[in-house]
């Protein structure tokens, strides 16, 4: 009732004739879109621009590229960093960067996920928890790289009229916490902060196991810094069982997403490229090391299924894959990852060389 008297309201400011005699122009902001009622706005005189779609008002929704890369040279951080970090929006074919994360960025001179302080970022756990069918499978989809489908028609910009699945992800795409592709009508997660905010949410309710697998992924990667091969076998094979209700094909292509969601931190130190052209072919996965990393060494793993792990780390000498990491100077591990899908057990092997 409240809602409806203050539409009434809105209504009565900037649609009676009344208004015409003082009123040019009325600009609103907020997060989201005009509330509906009954598929109509009380205020359908209003040109809206949403992250849905903006149209000439993108390159205002946020910071462009060209505007980060232009403060990454002038506060000295890594563009490429920041990238990672920030980037992922794509509204109206614009790249755009949350700008209150780019400056805290640049102020404090680190990178972090400043976002999930905010007071929105309650939203994510509400709507998770609703756990509608099938959303569970799609956010851990995203968060292994994937993308899903999201009908944004119907959600009536409303917060507590959240009754689907699509509801969900519509309101999470207008909060920022999913990218959308308007042409594909696809959701998706825009970057490494946001994917972190997500980390945090999973914690809750019936989410927990995912949430442990994924605390996991720092000893993960420290285990294949110091090529603890046995460590990394049986560390992906715990990650594999615990998300093996979402990625339920057994196949490489599932061992990749179950990879990504193993080493679901190691964008924080790390460029992560899947499929990188290389030598006489595609290495799956390279690790690269990005300029605040540390000492880090760089990494590239090659998967196989019903085959062995030194046959995946062959593949790797033989075909060069190398040749990839030729402008980094430094220790290359490389490692041979494997899955018998009869008897569903994991094994690794590591090497590592140096590239001079």
């Amino acid at each position: 009732e409240v809602v409806h008297l203050y539409l009434q309201f809105l209504h009565d400011l900037f649609k009676s004739e009344e208004s015409k005699s003082f009123l040019a122009l009325a600009y609103i902001t907020g997060i989201l879109p005009i509330k509906k009622i009954e598929n109509e706005s009380a205020l359908n005189n209003f040109a809206e621009y949403t992250m849905l779609d903006s149209k000439n008002l993108a390159q205002y929704f946020g910071f462009t590229e060209a505007e980060v890369r232009e403060l990454c040279e002038r506060f000295e951080m890594d563009f490429e960093s920041v990238k990672t970090w920030y980037n992922g929006y794509m509204i109206n074919g614009l790249h755009m960067y949350n700008p209150n994360s780019v400056y805290s960025a640049m102020f404090n001179q680190s990178l972090d996920s400043y976002w999930r302080n905010t007071s929105s970022f309650t939203m994510i756990n509400r709507f998770i928890t609703l756990n509608f069918s099938g959303l569970k499978d799609d956010v851990l989809n995203m968060l292994a790289g994937g993308r899903a489908d999201v009908n944004v028609i119907h959600f009536k910009n409303d917060f507590l009229g959240i009754n689907s699945k699509d509801d969900a992800l519509t309101a999470l795409i207008h909060l920022g916490y999913l990218g959308y592709d308007a042409e594909r009508k696809e959701a998706y997660m825009p970057n490494y902060e946001v994917a972190t905010a997500f980390q945090s949410a999973l914690q809750t309710g019936q989410w927990k196991e995912i949430a442990e697998a994924i605390s996991n992924c720092d000893k993960l990667l420290w285990a294949t810094i110091d090529k603890d091969s046995d460590k990394v076998a049986e560390m992906i094979e715990v990650a594999h069982e615990s998300y093996t209700s979402v990625f339920k094909y057994n196949d490489e292509n599932s061992l990749s997403c179950v990879l990504t969601m193993a080493y679901f931190t190691a964008p924080a130190y790390y460029t992560v490229i899947r499929e990188l052209p290389s030598g006489k072919g595609f290495v799956d996965f390279a690790f690269l090391p990005r300029r605040e990393s540390g000492n880090r060494p760089a990494i590239l793993v090659e998967l196989k299924v019903d085959k062995t792990a030194e046959t995946a780390i062959r593949q790797i000498l033989e075909r060069r894959y190398m040749g990839a990491l030729q402008q980094y100077k430094g220790e290359i591990i490389i490692v041979g990852l494997s899955y018998d899908r009869e008897s569903k057990h994991h094994t690794c092997e590591i090497r590592s060389i140096k590239n001079m």
